[in-house]
């Protein structure tokens, strides 16, 4: 069999094993057809204290099962690279605790292209999408390629920032990759696939635990130059991947918040420990040295160029990213309460402002 092959194997397992016990084995017996075919008490003494990875291992280690594992792949369009392949992701490769191999369905944009992971929490305010798709859309349409993990809340707004954009866009997942998770993410899951891809260190099958975030959230960090963390509380998960990130000597950036909201503290804090702030695409792109590439869509409109009557002016420009009530937008903006209410439906209809719960309205 093909080095490939022993590779696809190990990679196979690493839900049984994790990917530490499987770098070990490549280690002590160099290559991965070494680990297929050794003896089982060397096995087994370069893992001692691993005995379910050991059992694992050796229940999953034949021709059959690997032959079923292709077949299963090539039915459902899932394609495999394994690390020692050229065209396994330089940036990935360098990282401490690099998977086995990746399994991905779609497009795997090549090595040159710049990439940055744009992430915060699931549980977010309408200010954290918004940064998310802000950010996301025109660095999508000037070239870089958005990585995320297609979570509910921030991670699937980057993602859809990035389709908008007319970009290209990774959702890095903690499952394999030809289940859907979060299940109401189908549609953008299929979107992904067909502007970037689904990836996986994980085998087809493999369902989510939350295990496996962690590991997953390594390999968001890893495929980039940069994380980018739009909001974020104190305790938010999103900060482990901050942390694998600076062990993998990758940028930190973080959006500021607003101080009295507990979903911007992480963020806020993250800046305060000497991540660069940023509050539109060019801090970005300056920070990391990107040119951008001729935009992927050139008709794109640009809002500030609007013609817009004196009181939509006047109405919009006292909106912002940060929710204002009705009540609020009437005083500030001194417009009539009929006249602001066909203002505001006219704003909208333009894609201009988005209506929230409450009868609050934010820039769109």
């Amino acid at each position: 069999m093909h080095d490939d092959i022993y590779m696809l194997w190990l990679s196979s397992v690493v839900h049984y094993t994790g990917s530490r016990i499987l770098n070990t084995l490549l280690e002590k017996f160099d290559t991965a057809r070494a680990v297929f075919h050794a003896p089982l008490d060397d096995l087994h003494n370069a893992i001692p204290r691993a005995a379910y990875s050991y059992q694992q291992l050796v229940a999953n280690r034949n021709l059959e099962y690997i032959e079923t594992l292709l077949s299963k792949m090539e039915q459902q369009g899932i394609a495999y690279i394994a690390r020692n392949n050229p065209r396994f992701p330089t940036l990935l490769q360098e990282i401490p605790d690099p998977p086995i191999g990746i399994f991905f369905i779609g497009t795997l944009p090549a090595d040159s292209t710049e990439k940055v992971a744009i992430i915060g929490s699931r549980k977010c305010s309408e200010y954290g999408l918004l940064t998310a798709r802000l950010l996301a859309r025109p660095l999508a349409a000037a070239g870089v390629v958005i990585v995320s993990g297609m979570a509910r809340g921030v991670d699937s707004m980057a993602h859809r920032g990035a389709l908008e954009g007319r970009g290209t866009t990774i959702a890095v997942l903690g499952c394999g990759v030809d289940i859907c998770y979060p299940s109401e993410n189908r549609e953008l899951r299929a979107e992904i696939i067909n502007n970037g891809c689904v990836l996986s260190e994980y085998p087809p099958g493999v369902r989510p635990t939350p295990a496996y975030f962690p590991a997953r959230n390594r390999i968001i960090s890893g495929l980039c130059r940069a994380v980018i963390v739009t909001e974020a509380g104190l305790k938010s998960g999103t900060l482990i991947t901050v942390d694998q990130a600076h062990e993998q000597g990758r940028e930190v950036l973080a959006v500021p918040g607003n101080i009295s909201s507990k979903l911007s503290q992480g963020t806020n804090q993250l800046i305060r420990d000497g991540a660069f702030p940023v509050s539109d695409h060019i801090d970005i792109m300056d920070i990391l040295g990107i040119t951008p590439q001729k935009p992927n869509n050139p008709n794109n409109e640009n809002f500030s160029n609007l013609n817009l009557a004196p009181d939509e002016k006047r109405v919009y420009d006292k909106l912002s990213l940060q929710p204002v009530s009705f009540d609020q937008l009437a005083d500030t903006a001194g417009v009539e309460i009929t006249k602001l209410h066909l203002i505001c439906t006219g704003l909208e209809l333009k894609g201009l402002i988005k209506k929230l719960p409450g009868a609050r309205y934010i820039r769109n």
